[in-house]
């Protein structure tokens, strides 16, 4: 079922011209119910009292009028005021009159031929009223619903009497303007009520159609600013309907139509074509700028050039908490604007800023400017005629660095709608900063690796060792110092040889099977030799890396000739000497051993079990060389106690076991100044100290004794107790494992006790 419309509804209002009993008796009920309705009536009662006394007079001679003219003069003026109501009104009217005129002529007992008179007249005038009424009625619903199509069309019309300066106009048309209903209007109302922007070229045109030879007809788009400051559009046509003698326009009829919508979807399209515009600049821009600085100046140029601002500027922020810094600006005062901006900025008013709060936020903010607003900015920009701002925030790897600031002067240029764009655009620009920056770390990781290329290219070339590229056993690359070490004549003859055609000595200097003596996996010393009979010793290291997609080796080559020389040399003589100090190592103790025949052998014995601890407990082998070294020398103090006491059999008396406790100090006393590569003269002092601090000569405990004086010790007790002395025989092993075990943690490190206990019971301590 269709609904009714709003001006289907209006519609029902309109007066219309009906002889029905229901549109009369409709019509009859708004007659009566108006005020002036029954003024008129009381108007036509004194009417009736005036045709009394007229007549009155008449009779007697005294006012030489007719009754028949007296009728007409005093009645049909009040028919006819009462035609504002229609046909009812009309009618009502002239009955009453007739009723009250009827009744006078009856009370003064007029002749029958004046009564038919009477009635005849009153019968012409009633019918006339009539007649009256129901054009009216026509005229009446023509105008309503004239207005009402006005008013439904936002459409007025008017008048315009230039020589009184009143213009006469549509009821609506005060509206259009935001103003109620006041007289009178004139050409200076009309220019009040328009945009102070369009109030010049609106006066102008009005001017230009009245004067002499202009033109008869024009129209125009203009806003006018209602009371509430807000702007609306007018689409304006007129015709100068009249000209006075000398040409200029008298009389100018026309239209006024809304066209608000309109323009603002024009507004809006114009706005979008501008940015779409500014849009395809900035692709443009991003393809073609050779950086940022060029990016920002063809930015703003572009949205000026194509009317998407009338002033733009790009600021980059050097820090966060700073203002921005312009870097580029295009457009109508953008200089005296970014030199005033500079002038009155301080910390204080930063972040409200349109910039700096893009910044900040990382949002696009739209801000109006207005003349009195409390931002000083705001009102500077709104004094160089800008009313609207759009500030694009521009990022570079997720943080923002500059913005991108447009200017407008046209009020509500930049809105929401147009976020969708800014939002588009500000993604290219910081896509495009990316890419500049990408580009940037681009150039100068290749200038870096172009550096680095050099300075290789001259450390290889110019190095005093050599270096090679070697893929599937075939050389690629290398310098002159290579191939000349590795015996080829040239550079170029090294390329492409394989690298087992090196020719390698089968001299067995360096080790017990020939040429080769690996070092590690990657590096090797090679003896090659060379055509003329010379043998060299070359250090070769060969590190694999993934180079264009494969393996390759990186090899550096150094003629360590005069060094594995040396080291010959040197491990020749430190065999030598090695001979020479076990020598006399073991001529040391066959002296010590010959005062004490009953404990002959027992320093050799106690450096093999100290020997077999240390490896037990993972020394090195110079650290075992030593421990044999000083278990051999450990007892040499005692070539300074009297044989006889270290010989006799029964107890000793205290003087005597505390000479024999000297024996450690006397060791060290002769060992101290003889350099050996280990603490021999250490261990000698100290083989006697025990852990819990009970020992002797210094009562050290714990950690204060070195490791080998503890392995010493524990080696010492270990042969002391399983084999036989001048006071008593052999207590066996197993009650010298036990000893060890007790005093494990006590007076024998514990370390060492659980070593030399294990050994001991798997067979691999005692021979």
């Amino acid at each position: 079922m269709r609904t009714r419309s709003t001006f289907e509804d209006q519609l029902e209002s309109v007066p219309r011209v009906t002889h029905s009993f229901e549109g009369l008796a409709q019509s009859a009920r708004d007659t009566f119910a108006s005020r002036r309705f029954w003024r008129i009536q009381w108007l036509v009662a004194a009417l009736v009292v005036l045709h009394y006394l007229f007549d009155y007079l008449n009779n007697r001679g005294t006012i030489p009028f007719s009754g028949f003219f007296v009728d007409a003069v005093l009645v049909v003026p009040a028919v006819l005021a009462s035609t504002e109501f229609g046909s009812v009104g009309s009618l009502a009217t002239s009955l009453g009159g007739s009723v009250l005129l009827l009744s006078v002529e009856i009370f003064e007992v007029h002749t029958s031929h004046e009564v038919e008179a009477e009635w005849t007249i009153l019968l012409v005038v009633v019918l006339t009223a009539l007649l009256v009424g129901l054009r009216d009625d026509r005229l009446r619903s023509q105008r309503a619903l004239f207005d009402l199509a006005t008013a439904s069309g936002e459409v007025a019309v008017w008048e315009y009497d230039a020589e009184r300066n009143l213009m006469r106009r549509s009821r609506n048309h005060d509206a259009l303007y935001g103003l109620t209903w006041q007289n009178p209007w004139r050409l200076e109302t009309f220019l009040e009520a328009t945009h102070p922007d369009d109030r010049v070229f609106a006066a102008a045109v009005i001017e230009r159609s009245l004067a002499p030879s202009g033109p008869d007809e024009y129209d125009y788009d203009f806003r006018v600013v209602w009371p509430d400051s807000t702007v609306h559009w007018l689409w304006v046509h007129g015709r100068v309907m009249r000209r006075d003698a000398a040409g200029r326009g008298t009389v100018v009829r026309g239209i006024d139509t809304v066209v608000t919508r309109r323009k603002e979807a024009e507004l809006a399209n114009h706005r979008l074509r501008m940015l779409y515009a500014a849009l395809s600049e900035c692709n443009q821009a991003v393809i073609y700028a050779n950086d940022e600085m060029d990016l920002f100046e063809r930015i703003v140029e572009a949205t000026v050039r194509v009317g998407t601002a009338q002033m733009a500027w790009v600021g980059v922020f050097d820090h966060p908490e700073r203002p921005a810094r312009p870097v580029a600006s295009a457009g109508a005062d953008a200089v005296e604007f970014l030199a005033e901006r500079r002038s009155i900025q301080s910390e204080a008013n930063l972040s409200a800023w349109p910039a700096s709060e893009a910044a900040t936020s990382g949002e696009i903010v739209i801000r109006n400017l207005a003349g009195d607003d409390d931002d000083e900015l705001s009102r500077v920009g709104a004094a160089h005629g800008w009313r609207v701002v759009a500030a694009l925030p521009i990022s570079r790897r997720g943080g923002v660095v500059a913005t991108l600031s447009l200017y407008s002067s046209e009020e509500n240029f930049f809105n929401e709608s147009l976020r969708p764009l800014f939002d588009e655009m500000v993604k290219d620009l910081s896509f495009a900063l990316d890419l500049f920056e990408d580009r940037r770390l681009h150039q100068r990781s290749e200038l870096a690796l172009a550096r680095s290329e050099e300075r290789f290219r001259g450390v290889v070339e110019q190095s005093v060792v050599g270096i090679y590229l070697a893929r599937n056993g075939r050389f690629e690359l290398g310098n002159a110092r290579a191939a000349s070490m590795l015996g080829f004549d040239s550079v170029a003859s090294m390329i492409g040889a394989r690298e087992d055609t090196i020719p390698v000595s089968s001299d067995q200097q360096l080790g017990a099977d020939a040429s080769y003596f690996i070092e590690s996996e990657y590096e090797k010393v090679v003896t090659v030799a060379r055509q003329d009979g010379a043998v060299s010793h070359l250090w070769i290291l060969s590190i694999p890396i993934a180079e264009h997609g494969s393996q390759a080796q990186l090899g550096i080559i150094d003629d360590v000739t005069a060094i594995v020389e040396r080291d010959i040399l040197e491990a020749t003589h430190f065999r030598e000497i090695s001979s020479l100090l076990h020598a006399t190592v073991s001529m040391a103790t066959s002296i010590s051993e010959q005062r004490d025949p009953y404990t002959a052998g027992h320093q050799s014995r106690v450096a093999e079990i100290a020997a077999r601890i240390g490896l037990a407990m993972d020394l090195d082998a110079d650290q075992i060389e030593g421990l044999r070294v000083a278990g051999q020398l450990h007892d040499i103090g005692k070539i300074s106690i009297p044989a006889e006491i270290l010989t006799r059999p029964g107890r000793l008396s205290d003087m005597e076991r505390r000479l024999i406790q000297l024996h450690p100090q006397s060791g060290y006393d002769i060992l101290c100044d003889i350099p050996f590569p280990w603490p021999v003269a250490e261990v000698a002092l100290q083989h006697h100290e025990r852990i819990d601090g009970s020992g002797y000569p210094q009562g050290l405990k714990g950690s204060e004794i070195l490791l080998e004086a503890r392995i010493v010790a524990v080696a010492d007790v270990m042969e002391a107790m399983s084999s036989h002395r001048p006071y008593r025989a052999s207590l066996g092993p197993e009650v010298a494992i036990a000893e060890i075990e007790s005093g494990a943690g006590s007076l024998y490190d514990a370390d060492v006790a659980a070593h030399c206990v294990r050994l001991a019971r798997s067979g691999q301590l005692l021979p």
